[in-house]
C-alpha cells in the first residue's frame, strides 16, 4: 500500500493514523474495500465513516465495513439540540454505533448548547467552529496546551457528567 510505503518514509506509526472514508467512495467494489481496511486495519491504522446519514448511507454497509468510528455529518448536528427531528436521528445514530462498538464524532458543532447535549448523549469526540476555526500548524500546539489546562481545571473542580471539555484525541 502506498500508505505504508509513506508512514515509513517519514517514520510515522500507523497508529497516528485515521482514515475518513466515505459510503458513496467504497460502493464501486464493496469486496476490494473490505480488503484495504482490512489491510489497514491490520497495519495498525483506524478508519472513520465520514458524513453518516447523508448520500449512501447503508446499514448493510456499516455491518460489513470494518471502520472504528462513525462521523456524524453537520447537517443533523448544526440545529441541535432544539430541532426535534436531528436530536432523535442523532441520538439513533450515538446508539446505534455504540451498539456495534464504534465511536461517534459529531460534525459542525458551533454552540454550547449543542456540546453539551451530545456529551450528555455519550458523543466521544466533537468537531466544529466552537472548539476551533482552522489553524496554521504553529498554533496547534498553543491552542493544545490551553484546552488541556482547560480539561484539568474542569476535571480538578466539577463532575465530569457537566464537564464540557472533550479530550482531543491525541495521537502519540
Amino acid at each position: 500500500l502506498y500508505i505504508r510505503e509513506t508512514l515509513e518514509k517519514y517514520g510515522m506509526p500507523a497508529t497516528c493514523l485515521i482514515l475518513e472514508i466515505t459510503e458513496e467512495a467504497v460502493v464501486q467494489d464493496m469486496d476490494q474495500a473490505i480488503e484495504i481496511l482490512n489491510e489497514l486495519r491490520a497495519m495498525g491504522c483506524s478508519t472513520s465513516m465520514d458524513d453518516f446519514g447523508t448520500g449512501y448511507s447503508s446499514l448493510a454497509h456499516l455491518q460489513k465495513l470494518p471502520v472504528d468510528e462513525l462521523k456524524i455529518d453537520r447537517a443533523f448536528v448544526t440545529s441541535l439540540p432544539d430541532d426535534p427531528q436531528n436530536t432523535a436521528i442523532v441520538r439513533s445514530i450515538i446508539e446505534l454505533a455504540h451498539n456495534l462498538n464504534l465511536e461517534v464524532v459529531a460534525e459542525g458543532v458551533e454552540t454550547t448548547a449543542a456540546l453539551r447535549w451530545l456529551r450528555e448523549e455519550g458523543c466521544e469526540r466533537a468537531q466544529g467552529f466552537y472548539l476551533s476555526r482552522p489553524m496554521e500548524a504553529e498554533h496547534f500546539d498553543r491552542w493544545l496546551n490551553n484546552w488541556e489546562r482547560l480539561a484539568n481545571e474542569e476535571e480538578e473542580g466539577q463532575n465530569h457528567a457537566d464537564s464540557l471539555i472533550l479530550r482531543p484525541r491525541l495521537i502519540t
